[in-house]
């Protein structure tokens, strides 16, 4: 999942080589990596359409944003949320 949030990440930032070095599951996705809010759209979309989750919004706060890894474990718990609704839907 980390690899393909880095590459997400560069995709939109449109400099690969020079910001997957700077990449670490402690990176701010909010202050180091200078996302506007297009791009954060663009991020949060590609993100769902990768990884196929579906981001609760509802659930979603800025804080989740405060490092990759806080992002994965938010991703995480919409992948458990997604799976337990759709367990309710077979019953």
């Amino acid at each position: 999942m980390y690899d393909k949030i880095v590459d997400i990440l560069c995709a939109i930032k449109e400099d690969q080589p020079e910001l997957r070095p700077l990449l670490s599951p402690a990176t701010d996705l909010n202050n180091h990596i200078g996302l506007d809010s297009l791009q954060m759209i663009q991020f949060m979309l590609k993100v769902e359409d990768q990884l196929n989750v579906v981001i609760d919004y509802d659930q979603f706060d800025y804080e989740h944003l405060q490092s990759i890894d806080t992002f994965m474990t938010f991703l995480k718990s919409c992948q458990t949320q997604d799976q337990s609704m759709y367990e309710d839907v077979q019953k």
